[in-house]
């Protein structure tokens, strides 16, 4: 049972541009990425968090092990295998064992975008933020005031940073609203204090932005005998842009098994976080540096 008072809230800042792939597809782009069904924003499915997740635990647990309670000897990669199946839950044949951490999907927090008043500015829309709300509450988190803001029309607000004038977001014009949101900057602020332009714009321009504003990057296979390129490998890969900023809703348990040793929720936490605490890669392209996100884990409950 996951409750409340044992979540935490991850936020994950992409550092390099993200591909969290969807698989093929038959339109102008090849690669595509994840996106949400009902909204058509960008996300990460919960899977592809989790697993990533667990790769990056095991593979530091093998290179320095965990010395905490005897629980993996230094430089065994066995013990440090058998810790992640404990946490993260395995199916081997007969042997199973539902993970003790359970992640959300990752979703969008943040969006960066280019713009005249700025390099980029980020934004946010009214449906994301009574999403974002609804989030927080689940783990525990003062939310107040998120779900109010409201934006219509070709208006913008500025919920924290100094803008003057008239904001350019790629194709979208949008003039300077009457709302001041720059309340909310405190909770941003909580979030991820790297945030220092938030704006706040209407829910079809930021979804218009979501279908257009990703990166898109060309790519090519080389054939090693001429060092040319080979004829019909050119592809197209769509990417989150760097600075992207997600958030994955985290709940520990304690291990789930009737062993008399097993790994309580305090010390499983612990171990996870010992580990996972500032930089994690996630998605495809990892030798290319892409997926490379800045870790934030706030405690449920905070204010």
């Amino acid at each position: 049972m996951y409750l409340q008072q044992n979540s935490k809230l991850c936020i994950m800042h992409a550092i390099s541009p993200v591909h969290a792939g969807a698989g093929s597809a038959t339109g102008a782009v090849d690669l595509p990425i994840q996106r949400e069904r009902h909204t058509g924003w960008p996300h990460i499915q919960a899977s592809g968090v989790k697993g990533a997740f667990r790769e990056h635990c095991q593979s530091v647990w093998m290179l320095r092990g965990v010395e905490q309670n005897g629980l993996v000897a230094k430089d065994d990669k066995k013990q440090a295998e058998e810790l992640t199946k404990r946490i993260f839950g395995m199916s081997e044949g007969q042997r199973s064992q539902a993970g003790a951490v359970a992640f959300s999907d990752a979703r969008l927090l943040a969006f960066p975008v280019r713009s005249n008043l700025a390099p980029f500015v980020w934004v946010t829309c009214p449906a994301l933020l009574k999403r974002l709300a609804r989030d927080l509450q689940l783990a525990g988190f003062d939310s107040t005031g998120l779900a109010d803001a409201t934006i219509k029309d070709d208006n913008f607000a500025i919920i924290k940073g100094e803008l003057t004038g008239d904001l350019i977001l790629e194709d979208v014009c949008l003039t300077p609203g009457k709302d001041d949101y720059t309340g909310l900057a405190e909770i941003i602020a909580k979030l991820d204090n790297t945030i220092d332009r938030l704006v706040l714009i209407p829910d079809d321009h930021f979804t218009f932005l979501m279908e257009t504003a990703t990166e898109i990057q060309a790519q090519i296979k080389i054939v090693p005998e001429t060092g040319t390129t080979q004829d019909g490998s050119l592809r197209y890969e769509e990417l989150l842009p760097a600075d992207s900023v997600l958030y994955t809703v985290v709940f520990f348990g304690a291990e789930r098994t009737d062993e008399t040793n097993q790994i309580q929720l305090e010390m499983l936490s612990e171990i996870v976080l010992d580990v996972a605490n500032k930089y994690i890669q996630l998605g495809g392209d990892m030798t290319l540096g892409r997926g490379i996100f800045q870790l934030n884990w706030l405690s449920g409950g905070a204010k």
